[in-house]
């Protein structure tokens, strides 16, 4: 361990774990500690135990006795049915050992005893405070005197302390009557298993029976004896503990009687009332009621009054809502019907000059397309005029291509004859001619130059 460092801030790194390690530490030995207790304190374990120790002598050869060996470990039912009777005889007596604790902690003084003249409410809170805490150990008394006295602390009056002390003696009956829970389920549940251990050794017995061997009986006698003796066993046992609870139970109510008398001497009277003792109250008290019956008469006239005006107003509110209703509904339908009347003539007039701008429209419409079908038939006759001249030009064309290539043919072989000039005029007048034709009407005729068509031999001569 380092110099000057704290052992807890060595064991953990900062002293604030290490207190969170402690606070759990000690909670867990709380917790541990209460287990403890709950588990000492648990019929289950000490019936058990007892149970166990029984059966321990008997197939040890300590208990020998036969009648013993029969009815208590002769069978498994038995087991159970013992098993069962030690629970409940370990929390009856678990029950009279606590009974005889508290009536001896019910003859040592709690509280002080009441001086003259009462004493102060405020003084509640240090009685309380000098009482034992309320715990598991903790009797009837301790708990009664605390509760008694937390109604003062809470409620600052001692008016009706007397009543609540009968009201916890009453529940502190009941939490004594509830205790008895596990001890009614065993006697309930002794004789059951004693039924069931009839029922189980009557069926082994009618089992062994065999119709062929009627002269060996025993496992039949052994069948019926289960059956007997875990049925003896199990109302036997019953009867025990039901004695039991009764002595354990009366003693239980003497010690509730105990209580009841000793919580009552130590805290009725002991608080002074601040409400007054002379015949003031009583006079005050019957003041009150009668005041309280006159403003109750006083309102329920008030209240009939009030009913009636509503009524009343309610019928003339109806009768005028009515009458106001009647005139408009005579009011609405005139103006309505007026101006229904108005807007349907606004909608024939608006429907009729609707109706002729619309023929109108449509009569110019008509007429548009008509033009415009005249100047589409016109444009188609032209395109067809021209489609005609076109072809006629074509024609042509086609026509000067031949006479060119016949023209050409035959310049070939007049230069090769030599009879040229004699042809070229003759030529030229065909063309001249043909170029008058093509052109349909030119003024001016096409002339053709033949002479840069000559070979430059000829040109030269």
């Amino acid at each position: 361990m380092e110099a000057g460092v704290p052992a807890a801030q060595t064991l953990s790194g900062s002293p604030r774990p290490a207190m969170a390690r402690i606070a759990w530490e000690v909670q867990r030995v709380s917790y541990v500690k209460a287990f403890t207790t709950i588990l000492f304190r648990s019929p289950l374990l000490w019936g058990g135990a007892l149970a166990f120790c029984f059966f321990a002598l008997i197939h040890g050869g300590v208990i020998t006795h036969a009648g013993t060996i029969r009815y208590l470990a002769g069978h498994w039912v038995e087991y159970v049915e013992t098993v069962m009777f030690t629970v409940g005889l370990s929390a009856l007596a678990l029950k009279w050992l606590d009974v005889r604790r508290q009536a001896a902690a019910v003859e040592e003084p709690l509280v002080e005893a009441i001086p003259q003249g009462g004493q102060e409410v405020g003084e509640a809170v240090r009685l309380q405070d000098a009482l034992p805490a309320v715990t598991n150990d903790s009797g009837y008394l301790v708990r009664r005197l605390r509760e008694a006295l937390d109604l003062v602390v809470r409620t600052g009056s001692a008016d009706g302390l007397e009543d609540h002390l009968k009201y916890l003696s009453d529940l502190d009956a009941s939490r004594a009557a509830q205790s008895y829970g596990l001890v009614r389920f065993v006697i309930w549940a002794i004789p059951i298993m004693g039924f069931l251990g009839t029922v189980i050794g009557i069926t082994e017995a009618i089992a062994n029976l065999s119709p062929t061997q009627l002269e060996n009986i025993s496992g039949v006698v052994a069948g019926l004896g289960v059956a007997f003796d875990t049925t003896a066993t199990a109302l036997a046992l019953s009867m025990v503990l039901m004695l039991i609870q009764f002595f354990v139970d009366r003693a239980e109510q003497s010690l509730l009687t105990d209580v009841d008398s000793a919580a009552w001497t130590g805290l009725a009277g002991r608080f002074q009332s601040s409400a007054p003792t002379d015949g003031t109250a009583l006079a005050v008290a019957r003041l009150s009621e009668a005041v309280s019956r006159s403003s109750a008469q006083l309102l329920e006239a008030q209240e009939q009054s009030w009913r009636a005006l509503e009524e009343a107003a309610a019928g003339s509110l109806a009768t005028a809502v009515a009458a106001s209703g009647q005139e408009l509904r005579s009011a609405l339908t005139d103006s309505l019907g007026a101006t229904l009347s108005q807007w349907s003539d606004s909608l024939a007039r608006a429907h009729a000059h609707a109706t002729s701008h619309r023929e109108d429209r449509w009569a110019r419409a008509a007429d548009a397309l008509t033009a415009a079908m005249e100047g589409f038939e016109k444009h188609q006759q032209a395109l067809a005029d021209q489609t005609e001249l076109l072809e006629r030009v074509v024609d042509a064309t086609r026509d000067v291509t031949h006479l060119e290539h016949t023209l050409e043919n035959n310049l070939t072989t007049l230069t090769a004859t030599g009879r040229f000039d004699e042809t070229l005029a003759t030529l030229s007048a065909a063309v001249q001619l043909l170029a008058a034709r093509a052109a349909d009407g030119v003024s001016e005729s096409r002339r053709v130059d033949l002479h840069h068509a000559l070979p430059r031999s000829r040109r030269a001569a």
